[in-house]
């Protein structure tokens, strides 16, 4: 099993009305640093990221606790 692995540069788009989440969609955190917990007095969430679950349900992410990490330090 590969602990980190690289993800496509993500550009955001701001909208004012977001639909609801689709099928198939696993809402994946995005933290700042590896720590979930954050650093002293900084958070560490940034923002839930929408991404395709693929051939497996998006509780197969959760339950593996998947997240993206924006800094590796």
């Amino acid at each position: 099993m590969q602990m980190v692995c690289p993800i496509p540069t993500i550009h955001f788009k701001p909208v004012e009305n977001r639909k609801k989440m689709g099928r198939g969609m696993y809402l994946c955190p995005c933290y700042y640093f590896p720590v979930r917990s954050g650093r002293a007095g900084r958070a560490s969430f940034v923002v839930g990221v929408e991404l395709k679950s693929g051939a497996v349900t998006p509780d197969h992410w959760t339950k593996r606790g998947t997240a993206l990490i924006v800094s590796l330090d």
